[in-house]
C-alpha cells in the first residue's frame, strides 16, 4: 500500500510539474465571469477524464484512440487566440460602453445563476476542464502501461491519492498567481502573455504527443 501511494504522488508530481503554472495564469484572470471554484472543478473534470481514459485503456476497455490525444493541444491555441481577440476588443472600446457592457455582464450573471443546467455546463468550468485534458494528453503514456500493472485495490489508493495531489496543486497555482511579482507581470501584460502561454502550450502539446510527426 505504500509503495502504490508513493509512486502515485511520484507519478503525479513528474507529469503535472508544470501545470502549476498554468493553473496560476487562469487563478490570475478570477473575475466576475471566472470564479475561483470554476477552475478548481473544471481542473478536477479534466483531470479525473485523464484517469477515467488511462484506467480504460490499461484493461482494454477504451474506445478512444489514446494515440491521438494530442490533437486537443488545438483547443489552447484556439483560446488564446480567443483571448487575444477579447483583449484587442476591449482595447478599442470606450469607458463608456465597457461600463454599459459591464452592467450587462452582471445582469446575465443573474439569469445564469436561475439555471441550474447553465451552472453545470458552464463555459469557464469547460474552458478549464479541455485546457487540463490538452496539457496533460501525455500522461497517458506513463499511467496507462502503471495501470495495467495495479489491482482493483491498487487503482482505488491511486484515484484518492491523484485526488487529493490535484486539490493540493490548485491551492498551489494559486499561491503563485498571488505572488505580487507574479500578481504585478501578468496584471500589466495579460493581454500578450496571456494568449502567447496558451498558444505555447498547445503547440508544445502538439509537438510533444508525435501528432504532427
Amino acid at each position: 500500500m505504500l509503495t502504490t501511494i508513493m509512486t502515485s504522488i511520484l507519478s503525479f508530481i513528474g507529469t503535472n510539474i508544470d501545470d502549476t503554472f498554468v493553473l496560476a495564469v487562469w487563478f490570475s484572470q478570477v473575475d466576475a465571469s471566472l470564479r475561483r471554484r470554476d477552475i478548481v472543478i473544471g481542473q478536477f473534470i479534466g483531470f479525473e477524464i485523464l484517469v477515467l481514459v488511462s484506467v480504460l485503456a490499461a484493461y482494454g476497455l477504451s474506445f478512444l484512440p489514446t494515440e491521438q490525444v494530442g490533437w486537443l493541444g488545438v483547443v489552447p491555441i484556439v483560446l488564446g487566440i480567443r483571448k487575444w481577440l477579447q483583449y484587442r476588443h476591449q482595447l478599442i472600446e470606450t469607458h463608456e460602453t465597457a461600463h454599459v457592457k459591464t452592467k450587462l455582464n452582471q445582469e446575465l450573471k443573474v439569469e445564469r445563476h436561475k439555471s441550474g443546467l447553465r451552472k453545470l455546463f458552464k463555459p469557464e468550468i469547460l474552458a478549464v476542464s479541455l485546457i487540463t485534458i490538452s496539457n496533460g494528453a501525455g500522461n497517458l503514456t506513463v499511467y496507462i502501461p502503471l495501470f495495467t500493472e495495479y489491482t482493483v485495490a491498487d487503482l482505488g489508493i491511486t484515484v484518492l491519492v491523484f485526488s487529493l495531489m490535484t486539490g493540493l496543486w490548485c491551492y498551489i497555482g494559486y499561491q503563485i498567481a498571488n505572488l505580487p511579482i507574479i500578481k504585478d507581470k501578468l496584471e500589466h501584460s495579460k493581454q500578450i502573455l496571456i494568449p502567447i502561454i496558451f498558444i505555447a502550450i498547445g503547440v508544445y502539446v502538439l509537438i510533444e504527443s508525435g501528432v504532427l510527426g
